[in-house]
């Protein structure tokens, strides 16, 4: 039995547009629609290019799937829309399936982790009016054990700092995560965005958004995304500041409110792991939607007392949404579902189809005995590598077949990605591929980490000033 599932843009707010294959509830192939539009997030489109990448790496058709599914029950005449759009587009139409958002995030990552038990959070801006769960899954099943819908979100709170700092919401809060080990900690200090997000210490599992300070119109939507989240009362409370221009240098003041909001966004998060330990007891966790991209909040969550084992793919946010949606419907079909161990399930080139794009881009390339060992003299010449083997990543970072390659002891290194090759702020940082046998010698309290979704910090002797 074949499912295809999908996620994508149905409205112009839609975005990580996504297809994955499921094969007797084994995944096969998946791709994010952005790889094959070479437009970031896909937004507002269904994800075309990607389901003919499944079928035609499936060696089928249309035809021989059993299932779509889509994640968007709120969605009005959604079944309607994608029928029409198959038929159009492929000429045929499976049999519709229809879940929740956040039921999708819950199963891509529970039952992708092989455990037999775990606590299940999924956070993000908001999905079929849903923003945050807190679940367990166990005996093959996951229960819901209390959820909060918008704008109770998690996801809003940190875009709408993303936003004052002069960043892109739904899109640069990873920016926000970087520039927040910039601020200094008693500036930090003086901005406590308890009155944004209150937690109630009492009862773990329970936190709210105070929408006086948040952006909405007469149906109570938040506003597209060229407008601000924020009101203007939001303003009035960081000191009547108004928030930096994209062009504005980034000064300590931004700096300690990054600094702030993630420290908030990561007591917040804290509370509500609390509150699922002590209606559980389980030392397992599942985190999943795009709240859990954060990966200091992720490494906070880890080192707690309530944690002894993490689990994420490395699709935690929208883009996971396909594989959740399929898996959701293996499961009514009696699949068992594999641990999710690899991010590797993309398209691949042969080196004949390389040399055939290399050849008519008139680069000069050659051919060599032991790549490795090549790059890595290049490596340790200060040279910069464009790495590119196997099959695409499934997510939005780069893990090793489509990565950039440099040596991370030149302490100009960043500054020269930064500026020349990857065209951003100086302050981004990039992540250090590291032998898991010689992970320790480097980090603090380290595991397994293969899909860049938790930090560690750093063995002080190892830093170099």
């Amino acid at each position: 039995m074949y499912i295809l599932g999908i996620n994508g843009g149905v409205r112009s707010n839609n975005q990580d547009a996504s297809a994955c294959l499921l094969k007797d509830g084994k995944l096969i192939a998946a791709a994010e629609e952005e790889r094959f539009l070479k437009v970031k997030f896909a937004n507002g489109v269904l994800p075309r290019n990607a389901i003919s990448f499944c079928l035609q790496f499936a060696n089928i058709t249309i035809q021989d799937v059993s299932y779509v599914v889509y994640p968007g029950i709120t969605y009005n005449d959604i079944t309607r829309i994608l029928e029409t759009y198959f038929i159009f587009h492929f000429g045929f139409c499976p049999k519709v399936k229809i879940v929740d958002h956040h039921m999708a995030h819950a199963a891509s990552v529970f039952y992708t982790s092989a455990f037999d038990e775990s606590m299940i959070i999924t956070a993000d801006l908001t999905g079929d009016g849903k923003s945050t769960t807190l679940c367990y899954g166990s005996d093959d099943k996951i229960s819901v054990l209390r959820e909060f819908k918008r704008p109770d979100s998690l996801g809003i709170f940190y875009s709408m700092i993303t936003q004052y700092l002069g960043f892109q919401r739904d899109s640069d809060e990873y920016k926000v995560m970087g520039l927040s080990a910039y601020g200094n900690n008693n500036g930090a200090k003086n901005y406590d965005f308890t009155w944004l997000l209150s937690y109630n210490n009492k009862d773990g599992g329970n936190y709210a958004l105070n929408t006086d300070y948040l952006n909405v119109n007469e149906n109570n939507r938040t506003p597209p995304r060229q407008e601000p989240l924020y009101s203007e009362k939001f303003v009035s409370r960081l000191n009547n500041k108004p928030h930096r221009l994209e062009d504005m240098p980034i000064d300590g003041y931004y700096k300690d409110i990054a600094k702030s909001a993630q420290e908030h966004l990561e007591k917040v998060a804290l509370n509500l792991l609390e509150y699922l330990h002590e209606k559980t007891r389980s030392l397992n966790l599942c985190l999943a939607g795009g709240v859990a991209l954060n990966v200091l909040m992720n490494q906070k969550l880890m080192e707690s007392k309530f944690v002894e084992n993490v689990h994420l793919t490395s699709v935690p946010g929208d883009n996971g949404l396909s594989l959740g949606a399929a898996i959701l419907v293996a499961k009514e079909n009696g699949f068992k579902i594999d641990k999710y161990q690899n991010p590797f399930w993309g398209p691949e080139y042969t080196n004949e189809q390389i040399e055939y794009v290399l050849t008519r881009a008139k680069v000069r390339f050659e051919r060599v005995k032991d790549i490795s060992e090549e790059v890595a003299h290049l490596v340790a010449q200060r040279r910069i590598i464009g790495w590119f083997q196997g099959r695409m990543e499934l997510g939005a970072r780069a893990l090793g077949s489509r990565s950039i390659l440099s040596d991370p002891s030149d302490k100009d290194m960043k500054d020269r990605l930064n500026r020349y090759v990857k065209f951003r702020e100086d302050f981004r940082p990039f992540a250090p591929s590291v032998l898991e046998e010689r992970a320790p010698e480097y980090f603090m309290n380290c595991r397994y980490a293969p899909f860049m979704a938790i930090t560690y910090n750093v063995r002080p002797d190892k830093v170099k000033e």
